[in-house]
């Protein structure tokens, strides 16, 4: 569409502005020209306004010293970081479902395959897509993983200390590993790249890397279940969230065990608020080297404290 307004502009350069006229030689061929361009307009509208696929699909663009211009790429590196992407992409997808344990198989690896589908060039790189059947309606899972593992492996470059803590505050500990195994092989690779997948688009140069494999290799999360007493502040039982107030740990709020149903959520708020209780909490803490610098709650059970028998 581009060439041929370029080649119509080209015979008459005052055409596309408004109030232009044509010599008189060239009167009688306006209307046609105009109903081109208003042709060619409407369809440069409807490119704009398709909607995105709602299939996984990622391009990565590789720079520095594993990269022969735009000729290739060496293929050690292509194949191991383009490896690494999706053991990432398979964890995040195996975590979101609830299914990611803590060592052995990723559950259901084989429905977080993408496939290179082709060469990008510019740089060098790869385009990796999911190959699904046309028309679904709604985002599928593994998009979802797709877009998750581009703005995760971004928030390791996030000049922003904070930013980054608050992304990775929920990712599984398999995930940070993967990710650190990516950002390694970046670094002593001295290699670049640029992702570009869902609403992220991001570089990093050497000093982006250098940064992310720092953070990714002094980075561990740890996950511990712990009983705090104290008294049920209240939950929303839709949005699964509670509030949970305790001597030993001040206030405390998070989100609820999914596995918990809301009807028993809604019942807690009738006969537990305000009431000496224990609560049974998964404790996420993110350490930096060996430092807690962040942690987060999800209640797995609230207990009625049990009274101290009295002495006879």
């Amino acid at each position: 569409l581009l060439t041929i307004l370029a080649c119509d502009e080209a015979l008459h350069p005052d055409l596309l502005r408004p109030g232009s006229t044509l010599p008189n030689q060239r009167v009688f061929t306006q209307p046609g020209l105009e109903a081109r361009r208003d042709e060619i307009a409407a369809d440069l509208v409807a490119m704009g306004e398709e909607p995105e696929s709602p299939t996984a699909s990622a391009a990565l663009f590789f720079g520095g010293r594993p990269v022969a211009g735009s000729r290739g790429i060496e293929s050690e590196f292509g194949g191991s970081v383009v490896s690494k992407f999706q053991d990432l992409v398979a964890k995040l997808m195996a975590d979101e479902a609830g299914a990611l344990g803590q060592r052995g198989v990723v559950p259901n690896k084989s429905a977080a395959t993408l496939h290179i589908t082709n060469v990008v060039c510019g740089s060098f790189g790869f385009l990796l897509e999911e190959v699904e059947p046309q028309g679904e309606a709604l985002d599928t899972s593994l998009k979802v993983a797709v877009d998750n593992a581009a703005q995760l492996l971004g928030a390791f470059s996030e000049s922003s200390e904070d930013r980054f803590r608050a992304a990775v505050e929920n990712i599984d500990q398999r995930v940070l590993a993967t990710a650190q195994e990516f950002f390694s092989l970046m670094r002593t690779s001295g290699a670049t790249f640029r992702l570009l997948a869902g609403d992220e688009d991001r570089s990093f140069g050497l000093d982006e890397v250098s940064r992310a494999a720092e953070r990714a290799s002094s980075t561990r999360v740890t996950e511990t279940e712990e009983r705090i007493e104290g008294q049920l502040g209240g939950v929303l039982p839709d949005a699964h969230q509670f509030e949970f107030r305790s001597e030993s740990r001040g206030p405390i709020k998070g989100g609820i065990d999914r596995s918990v149903p809301a009807s028993d959520l809604a019942e807690l708020n009738r006969t537990l608020v305000n009431v000496a209780a224990v609560a049974v909490v998964k404790v996420r803490r993110v350490l930096r080297d060996g430092e807690a610098v962040r942690e987060s709650f999800t209640l797995l059970r609230l207990e009625p404290q049990q009274e101290a028998p009295s002495e006879s």
